[in-house]
């Protein structure tokens, strides 16, 4: 007869315990995985998740996203959208995604009803005429910018290049990032003031410059005329570029 063992919980080992600086590269870590859901397609009240991203079949140059709410596959639409602007120039990334969801937030319900349907019994929307009007007239949103500016300093190449550890969006036209660098170990960051939206109030991505520039300031310790009297528990220190970078 076989005597039941009682096997004990596994008890955590507080001897091991990971180094300051191993802590920090998993902040970065989640930081840069969160980047991607920063900019959810979503429209209202809805929210749309990307079910699958395959080739249009019998059409070159043009790929189709199929977007459903995550609960009912019966809501999938397919969208199929341009890899090549109408240069025949390629398209970024990030207005592809903001291209969507303007195409999202124009679609009229009847609309999906009409459309003809893949194998799959996925209704299709040809969505390329949209897109490339909408790299010729861009309109992005606030979380377009936010990720933009943020995902910029998400990968460092060397070591001592700054870092993104963390990021904020502080009001409808200012966003914060929280920079340091691989080495920096248990040292707070900086925060980092950015403008996302120009002098007329236009959202705008990528903040041209950015990138290169702040090593430069730092190094000559121009970025310290920057530093800006305000409390965060998440930096050491606050520099706010807004008024540089707008040329105010």
């Amino acid at each position: 007869m076989e005597v039941p063992c009682r096997v004990e919980p596994r008890r955590p080992d507080h001897s091991m315990t990971w180094a300051d600086a191993g802590l920090s590269d998993l902040q970065a870590q989640l930081v840069h995985e969160m980047l991607s859901r920063v900019t959810a397609f979503a429209t209202g009240q809805e929210v749309r998740l990307v079910r699958g991203v395959v080739n249009a079949p019998d059409r070159r140059g043009v790929g189709r996203v199929v977007l459903w709410d995550g609960q009912r596959l019966d809501t999938s639409v397919a969208f199929d959208l341009p890899l090549t602007d109408a240069y025949g120039a390629n398209i970024p990334s990030g207005d592809f995604a903001a291209a969507l969801r303007n195409v999202l937030a124009d679609r009229p319900e009847r609309e999906v009803e009409e459309k003809s349907r893949d194998a799959f019994g996925i209704p299709v929307i040809d969505a390329c005429a949209a897109v490339h009007d909408f790299v010729g007239r861009p309109r992005f949103h606030l979380s377009d910018a936010l990720q933009a500016a943020a995902a910029a300093f998400a990968v460092p190449a060397e070591p001592d290049e700054l870092r993104l550890r963390g990021f904020l969006l502080l009001d409808q036209a200012t966003c914060r990032l929280y920079l340091d660098t691989p080495t920096s170990r248990d040292t707070p960051p900086i925060g980092i003031d950015l403008p996302l939206r120009d002098d007329e109030g236009s959202v705008v991505v990528g903040v041209t410059g950015t990138q290169a520039a702040l090593p430069i300031l730092l190094e000559t310790g121009e970025l310290e005329r920057m530093r800006k009297n305000a409390h965060d528990p998440y930096c050491r220190a606050v520099y706010d570029l807004t008024d540089w970078l707008t040329g105010r």
